[in-house]
């Protein structure tokens, strides 16, 4: 399970949620997630379109994909 998903922190998760609500509206891109206490473990389903190093690099960076340049 550890090679598949990401570990994130509770705020971590928020943030991972907050930039799907933003960004995921053309690419639907579909998740799983699992969950203990207080750590969530994601993966992308599909990363054919971003991937979760791309996606948390963004969050990081509070970048935006679809927000131009």
């Amino acid at each position: 399970m550890k090679e598949q998903f990401k570990k994130l922190n509770k705020d971590e998760y928020r943030e991972f949620e907050n930039w799907m609500r933003e960004h995921n509206q053309e690419n639907k891109i579909a998740y799983e997630v699992r969950w203990t206490d207080e750590d969530y473990h994601v993966r992308l389903c599909d990363e054919s379109i971003y991937s979760m190093s791309d996606i948390m690099l963004d969050i990081h960076n509070k970048v935006g994909y679809n927000t131009p340049n």
